[in-house]
């Protein structure tokens, strides 16, 4: 097995799921260098994860080098120039999510990265944290017939702090890009259209929307979604009705229920404290695909849809009516 030598760029709050999940692979994964522009966090990165080289900025930890791939942990509003500037040192890149706050951006950014020849891969790991991967083996594997329906809550009373609540963007930019992701791993086609409302919940300090309520057509496949960052009642469930069985899951426990009322319970070993896992299965598919000389099922390219899904919302929001999209992308 080949071990890689990466660096993280952005030792924020998120960088610490990533730095333990690569923690727990040494012989897959090392972080030799971070850089961050506030001392105190290139002092926890050092001190906690035991990163013995950081900077406080990108250009001095490319000059350093001594990596092949770097893992881009900033804020969404200076992720773009982030990405430019590894893309350009020839760095193959594993970004958080969303990769980009607008459809626009997240186009440059795939092509910045094919035009320099690198790999660019985005950390969708409610693939594996949430139980959609469980979810998706089974509607591929034909476990409850064709999908004909998928009903989606996301309710928690949420308040964050720091960037993410001065950004315009907010609840949808934060867990709806998860949500789209999955909705995609589930169907397995693109959608065609997209309606969304939202408004921002004075209990809540933000910039952004609090709480939105999305209506995706995946060409016959209807999916109703509903989010919120204000609600008293917390719950999460996904509800997909097939022909033959329907799925009802959330983050660790995964029910399918039979044509004849019979449940089958499975476990997902990546929620809870298997989220640094799940991030690390992310990088993982990267790094396959630069042994194997191929794209990875996470890549930028393959991010354009479900970014197509997180930026029509907020333009169905704001022109309120629906987004056409054609194979899944925005025009």
């Amino acid at each position: 097995m080949t071990s890689h030598n990466i660096a993280v760029v952005g030792c924020g709050g998120v960088s610490g799921m990533h730095f333990t999940g690569y923690a727990a692979h040494p012989d897959r994964v090392r972080v030799v260098a971070a850089c961050d522009p506030v001392a105190e966090r290139r002092d926890w990165a050092r001190d906690t994860y035991g990163v013995s080289e950081t900077f406080d900025s990108i250009e001095e930890l490319l000059e350093h080098g001594g990596f092949t791939a770097a893992v881009v942990c900033t804020p969404s509003t200076v992720r773009e120039s982030a990405l430019k500037a590894l893309a350009a040192a020839g760095i193959h890149i594993f970004v958080e999510k969303p990769m980009a706050d607008t459809y626009a951006e997240a186009v440059r950014a795939v092509e910045v990265c094919a035009d320099a020849g690198v790999l660019l891969a985005v950390n969708q790991n409610f693939r594996y944290h949430y139980a959609f991967g469980i979810a998706a083996g089974l509607v591929r594997d034909g476990a409850i017939g064709a999908v004909r329906s998928i009903a989606h809550q996301d309710l928690t009373f949420r308040q964050d702090k720091g960037w993410r609540i001065q950004s315009p963007r907010h609840a949808l930019s934060v867990m709806g890009v998860h949500w789209f992701d999955g909705f995609r791993q589930l169907i397995g086609s693109d959608a065609d259209q997209i309606s969304c409302r939202t408004f921002s919940a004075p209990a809540i300090n933000c910039v952004g929307e609090t709480d939105a309520s999305v209506s995706i057509d995946f060409g016959a496949v209807p999916v109703s979604y509903v989010q919120s960052f204000s609600s008293r009642y917390s719950h999460t469930e996904t509800i997909v009705v097939g022909e033959s069985g329907t799925l009802r899951f959330d983050y660790g426990q995964l029910t399918r229920i039979d044509a004849d009322k019979r449940e089958t319970v499975f476990t997902n070993p990546h929620s809870g404290p298997g989220k640094p896992e799940s991030t690390f299965l992310g990088l993982a598919a990267l790094l396959d695909a630069i042994e194997n000389g191929d794209e990875p099922a996470n890549s930028g390219q393959d991010n354009l849809k479900t970014i197509s899904l997180l930026d029509g919302a907020y333009r169905s929001a704001t022109e309120r009516q629906p987004v056409r999209l054609t194979g899944g992308l925005l025009p």
